[in-house]
C-alpha cells in the first residue's frame, strides 16, 4: 500500500512539474511577443523622420510592458536610444535650416558683389560690337589674347559697369595700354572718364585682374549726347561730300580752332561733346573730335599721346595729338598747339604750325609713349600735304631769307593787306632772324608798295617755328 502512494506521489508530482513547465513557456512566449511588439514600433520610429510627437509615441510603446522587469529593460534601450535619434535629428535638422539660411544670406550678400564685380564676364562677347572697328587703327594691332579682353572692357563700358573682371591675369602695362586705347581709340566713349583703378592681384603691382572705371556722366544724359553728335555728324558729310581730302581735313581744322576754346578744367573738356557742342575742350578732346570728323569723313585718323618736350619738367606732363592719312600718306598733326589759348582771349593767330608735319620736326617737340611703339605706328615721312608747303609759306635755311620773307610778303598782298599770314621756318635760327628784322623788312616793303605808313601785328611761336603777319597798310604816298 505504501508502496502504491508513493508511486502516486511520484505520478502526481511529475504531473504538477511538467504542468508549471507548460506554463512557464506560456508566459515567456507572452513576453517574448510583447518584446517582439516593442522592438518593431521602435524600430519603425527610428526609420520615420522624427515627428514632435515622436517621444510620446515612445512612451506609450513603453507603457505596454510595464508588467514585466524584463520587457521594460529590453525596450528602455531602444526607446532611449530612438529619442536620443530623434532629438538629434531635430538638431540636426534645426542646424541645418540655420546653415541654410547663413547660405542664403551669403548668396544674396555674394549677388549684391557679383552685381558691381562679377568674378567673370557671363557673356560671350565678339569684337563685333566695337563700334567702327575697322576705322581704330592700334586696336586692329592687338593681338588675341588682348583684343578678347579689350571687347570685355568694351562691352563694360557701354553697359556703364564700373568693375570689370577678366577671369585672368594680365600685366598691368597691358592693361594700361587697353586703357589708353578705350580713351582715345574709341572716341564715342564720351562718358567715360579717363582715371581708373587697376585690381593688382599681388603686392607688386604687376599684374591685374580687372579695373574699376569712371563715368562723367549718366547713361540718360549719354544718350542725349550722343544723338546731338550723330546730327551733327550727318550735317558735317552732307557739306563736305564733294570736297577732296585735304579740303575735309583743313575745314575741320578751321571749324575746331575758329569754334573751340582750349580750357582744360571744363567740364566734358576731354570729350568729343565737350569740342564739338559745348566749344571748350583740351589737347585730349581736341584730338579725339579731330580723329572722329575724319573717320566720318572715310579718312584714317588715330590719336596718339605721349610726352611734349617742352613741358616735360611741368608737374603733369602729358598731350594727345593726331597722326592721319591723306591721299596715300601719312603726317602728323597737332591742332592743340595751334589752338593752344586761354579761354578769356579773343586773340587768334591760326598759323598751321603742324599741319600734316613730317615724323622728323614732330620728334622735335613731342616724344610718343612706347606702347604706341610697340603696337606700330606709321611712318610719316612726306611732306606733300604740309600746309606750309602747299601754299609757298616755307622758309628755308640755306636760301636768304629776307628775300624768302619779302616774295612771302609779296604773294599775300590783297586789297592792301596781309591778313594773319602763318610764315613756317626750316630752323630756329632762320626764325629769328627774320623776327629780329621785322619791323624793317615790313617797312621797306609798304615803303616799295608807295604807302606811307600801316599797322602791323605778329604772333611769334617757337614751338611751331612760326611767325604770323598781319598787316595793313595807311595812306599811300603820292596822295599825302
Amino acid at each position: 500500500m505504501r508502496k502504491l502512494i508513493k508511486i502516486l506521489s511520484i505520478i502526481l508530482i511529475t504531473v504538477l512539474c511538467f504542468s508549471g513547465c507548460e506554463d512557464e513557456a506560456v508566459s515567456n512566449e507572452s513576453v517574448n511577443t510583447e518584446v517582439s511588439s516593442v522592438s518593431s514600433e521602435t524600430s519603425e520610429t527610428e526609420v520615420r523622420k522624427p515627428e514632435k510627437n515622436s517621444q510620446n509615441t515612445i512612451s506609450s510603446a513603453e507603457s505596454k510592458t510595464e508588467s514585466s522587469v524584463q520587457s521594460t529593460e529590453i525596450s528602455a534601450e531602444p526607446s532611449e536610444t530612438a529619442s536620443e535619434i530623434s532629438q538629434s535629428e531635430s538638431s540636426i535638422q534645426e542646424n541645418s535650416e540655420t546653415e541654410s539660411e547663413a547660405e542664403s544670406s551669403k548668396e544674396e550678400e555674394s549677388v549684391e558683389i557679383s552685381d558691381d564685380e562679377p568674378s567673370e564676364p557671363q557673356k560671350i562677347l565678339d569684337k563685333s560690337i566695337i563700334y567702327e572697328l575697322d576705322t581704330k587703327y592700334f586696336v586692329n594691332k592687338l593681338d588675341e589674347d588682348l583684343l578678347d579682353i579689350f571687347v570685355i572692357m568694351y562691352d563694360a563700358v557701354r553697359n556703364f559697369e564700373r568693375t570689370v573682371k577678366f577671369g585672368r591675369e594680365i600685366p598691368s602695362d597691358d592693361l594700361d595700354t587697353l586703357m589708353f586705347l578705350l580713351n582715345y581709340d574709341c572716341p564715342e566713349f564720351i562718358q567715360l572718364n579717363g582715371d581708373y583703378e587697376p585690381i593688382y592681384t599681388d603686392e607688386t603691382y604687376q599684374n591685374s585682374s580687372g579695373v574699376r572705371l569712371t563715368y562723367n556722366m549718366r547713361e540718360e544724359t549719354y544718350e542725349e549726347y550722343r544723338n546731338e553728335l550723330c546730327l551733327f555728324f550727318e550735317n558735317l558729310k552732307a557739306d563736305l561730300s564733294e570736297k577732296t581730302e585735304i579740303e575735309k581735313e583743313k575745314y575741320v581744322y578751321d571749324m575746331i580752332f575758329e569754334n573751340c576754346i582750349y580750357n582744360d578744367k571744363q567740364a566734358y573738356s576731354g570729350t568729343v561733346y565737350g569740342t564739338l557742342i559745348n566749344h571748350i575742350s583740351r589737347c585730349e578732346g581736341i584730338c579725339k573730335s579731330f580723329m572722329w570728323c575724319m573717320r566720318e569723313l572715310g579718312i584714317e585718323c588715330m590719336c596718339v599721346s605721349g610726352i611734349p618736350k617742352w613741358e616735360a619738367d611741368a608737374e603733369y606732363s602729358g598731350h594727345s595729338w593726331n597722326i592721319i592719312k591723306i591721299n596715300g600718306e601719312y603726317y602728323q598733326l597737332d591742332l592743340t598747339i595751334d589752338n593752344l589759348r586761354l579761354f578769356e582771349s579773343d586773340v587768334k593767330y591760326q598759323n598751321y604750325g603742324f599741319f600734316n608735319v613730317n615724323d622728323k620736326f614732330n620728334d622735335e617737340t613731342h616724344e610718343i609713349y612706347d606702347f604706341y611703339k610697340q603696337l606700330g605706328v606709321p611712318e610719316c615721312i612726306s611732306e606733300k600735304a604740309n600746309y606750309h608747303k602747299m601754299n609757298g609759306l616755307f622758309i628755308y635755311a640755306d636760301d636768304d631769307v629776307e628775300e624768302q620773307f619779302k616774295n612771302i610778303l609779296e604773294n599775300n598782298f590783297f586789297d592792301e593787306t596781309i591778313d594773319n599770314v602763318p610764315i613756317k621756318f626750316e630752323t630756329l635760327p632762320a626764325q629769328n632772324i627774320a623776327y629780329a628784322h621785322l619791323e624793317q623788312w615790313l617797312t621797306d616793303f609798304f615803303k616799295e608798295k608807295e604807302f606811307s605808313s600801316f599797322n602791323y601785328n605778329t604772333d611769334y611761336d617757337e614751338i611751331c617755328r612760326t611767325i604770323t603777319v598781319y598787316a595793313q597798310a595807311n595812306a599811300e604816298i603820292g596822295n599825302e
